[in-house]
């Protein structure tokens, strides 16, 4: 009998959840206060800056207005900019702070430490077939029909 425990999407899932639990647990242990979710826009963005609102939701798979809310309570914090784009001034970029630049590799060494933990016992091999199915589950999913 097939369960959905026999199922990726079941895997994947609790893997997402032991991910964001475990960085937010190493985050605040550090007294850093920024959320999972927070730390992945800070991600992107330092890979891709500066971005409008609408590429940043895109890239995060999220909607605008969640990425908005996002946005405010990073500004907040003094980790993000916001500028007018010189070429439409009606459109707003977004970038990272000073404050973010020099956090950021203590955010990134909690992440990094977290997945060499995740990957124990894993080899390099088997690491790369898990990446390689995963993109193509990404990518099926994200085929047109």
């Amino acid at each position: 009998m097939n369960s959905f425990v026999d199922k990726p999407p079941y895997w994947i899932n609790r893997a997402a959840f032991l991910f964001r639990a475990e960085l937010q647990r190493a985050f605040a242990a550090d007294g850093i206060d920024i959320t999972p979710e927070e730390w992945a826009l800070l991600m992107v963005l330092r890979e891709r800056r500066p971005l409008t609102v609408g590429a940043l939701a895109e890239l995060t798979m999220r909607d605008r207005t969640t990425v908005t809310r996002f946005l405010d309570t990073l500004s907040g914090k003094g980790l993000v900019t916001r500028a007018a784009d010189e070429k439409d001034r009606r459109r707003t970029l977004i970038g990272l702070s000073a404050q973010a630049e020099h956090l950021f590799p203590r955010m990134l060494g909690h992440v990094e430490a977290m997945i060499g933990r995740a990957g124990r016992g894993i080899s390099r091999e088997e690491m790369a077939t898990t990446l390689s199915v995963l993109q193509r589950l990404i990518s099926n999913l994200n085929e047109k029909d």
